[in-house]
């Protein structure tokens, strides 16, 4: 049975990386624009998604990459690099019936009665 995980295209990764980090570049913290920065250069260097489904891989691969950054900083790249593989993953396993159910329930306006 081929893994799903495999179709996990790599430009697909890279842009939603960038996409962050142009978000980021456009009001975040200076922090979050080099997180940012610094996650999509290991996705560049590493050039695979799947690893980074992994919360423990995603975070070896960070270390070996960031020796000299602070655990901070290696734990909060690893956890974007993270994040966002397990969105696309999500995506891409995830039944159009259930996208479909819960784009409906977001549709409506509930308000919360006194």
């Amino acid at each position: 049975m081929k893994k799903p995980w495999v179709n996990l295209s790599l430009d697909e990764f890279i842009a939603n990386l960038n996409q962050e980090y142009e978000y980021h570049k456009r009001g975040g913290t200076e922090y979050r624009q080099h997180t940012a920065k610094l996650s999509l250069e290991i996705a560049l260097k590493v050039k695979k998604v799947h690893p980074f489904l992994d919360p423990v891989e995603s975070k070896k691969l960070v270390y070996t990459h960031l020796p000299d950054a602070d655990n901070e900083r290696k734990h909060d790249v690893a956890k974007m690099l993270r994040v966002t593989a397990k969105s696309m993953y999500l995506e891409m396993t995830t039944p159009e019936e259930v996208k479909g159910y819960v784009k409906s329930k977001l549709k409506n306006n509930w308000t919360l009665k006194k």
